[in-house]
């Protein structure tokens, strides 16, 4: 995940500079994909009924990693101090709501599996998915740094543990909710299933980019027949999409570079999750991580719903261009559904620190394979403009 640390009021606090959601099957201690979901992680005796509980909260000793709740400052509840300056987290335990904070909180782990013996078998499976959010706060006192690059502070931000087992032999016993982390961490590490942390993972730049003002709102095609798409017949519109740009450079920040090397802005088409998951089971992928069409809502699911077709988009010049499936990956350029942001763009305006462009993108609707169905067409997607 890439996020960039801007200037108000070009980009005002608050604002979500990236979020990214994880399993905990994918928060083991060798990093992204350690755990299997069906790895049992715990055993416990049958006799363990109604004591099995996931505690969490964040790592209320490191003073810039879960130690500091900044939510008064920042205006956004469950916010703790960072790092980095201009740069505050949020951990929230998708499962439950909750927002993670310094002071535990617990969920009860039912319908576990069992064994041939009656044991229970606590897996990674049956803990809590989480969010990590990250908010631009300039006003707020973080931490010092004010690096660019691989997340430097290698403290997780907050802890997922587990309490439990038979009467007398409790796993991290000591823990209890309301407890603070900074002092209470019975079981640490051991038997402590995962941790959320950026360390390595989130990648920080500082650098002078550009908004979107505004975009076509709707785009509408004619009917078509399946006779002439079959044909190799297709329908073209055009998007138009307004961007602002800082044209001088804010103090601490490189300055402004259209393009889609790392510290360069580029613009990207983002399919929602359904939609790219669609053409993902469709074939229509890339090297990278974009796919090549916007198919329907509902595809392949709603009988309703046309099937062997979709929008492409491509430049003006008709170069082909891919869709976004996670606006957080970047520098990998065409492949991930990224474009120079002011590919084609013509000047329309300026002011003493900015300039205003407009550029177009071309959306053909046509078939992707020779099996087309009847149906109807709905999509949604949203453009991104972003530091790579």
């Amino acid at each position: 995940m890439t996020v960039n640390v801007n200037t108000p009021p070009f980009v005002p606090d608050g604002t979500l500079l990236g979020s990214g959601v994880s399993a905990v099957y994918n928060l083991g201690n060798n990093g992204v994909g350690s755990y299997s979901p069906e790895r049992v992680l715990f055993r416990c005796s049958p006799d363990a009924a109604g004591t099995m509980y996931e505690y969490f909260a964040t790592n209320g000793d490191s003073t810039y990693a879960g130690a500091t709740d900044i939510s008064g400052t920042s205006g956004i509840p469950g916010t703790y101090t960072s790092y980095y300056k201009g740069i505050v987290s949020r951990v929230t335990n998708v499962t439950t709501g909750q927002y993670v904070t310094r002071y535990y909180q617990a969920r009860a782990l039912t319908g576990l599996d069992t064994d041939s013996q009656g044991w229970f078998l606590v897996k990674a499976k049956n803990f809590s998915q989480y969010r990590l959010e990250l908010f631009q706060c300039s006003a707020c006192n973080s931490g010092s740094s004010s690096g660019t690059g691989k997340w430097g502070q290698s403290q997780p931000m907050a802890y997922v543990a587990f309490k439990g087992g038979a009467s007398g032999s409790l796993i991290s016993s000591g823990l209890s909710v309301g407890a603070d982390s900074k002092s209470v961490y019975s079981g640490w590490y051991g038997s402590w299933p995962g941790s959320i942390n950026p360390y390595g993972n989130v990648i920080v730049r500082r650098a002078a980019t550009c908004a979107v003002l505004n975009t076509t709102p709707t785009i509408l095609f004619p009917t078509m027949t399946i006779s002439r798409l079959q044909a190799g017949e297709s329908v073209q519109r055009p998007i138009t999409i307004r961007v602002e740009c800082q044209s001088t450079t804010p103090s601490g920040l490189s300055s402004f570079v259209s393009g889609t090397a790392a510290n360069q802005t580029a613009l990207g088409i983002l399919a929602a999750p359904g939609n790219a998951q669609s053409a993902t089971s469709e074939g229509l992928t890339t090297s990278g991580t974009g796919v090549t069409y916007l198919l329907s809502d509902g595809y392949g699911s709603d009988p309703s719903v046309a099937t062997g077709v979709g929008v492409a988009l491509s430049r003006p010049g008709g170069s082909a261009l891919n869709l976004l499936t996670n606006q957080y990956v970047t520098t990998g350029g065409a492949a991930d559904g990224w474009d120079p942001v002011l590919n084609d763009a013509t000047q329309t305006g300026s002011s003493s620190t900015t300039k205003t462009y407009t550029r177009n993108i071309m959306a053909t609707f046509k078939s992707f394979k020779s099996n087309v169905t009847a149906g109807r067409y709905n999509a949604t997607a949203q453009v991104i403009v972003r530091v790579q």
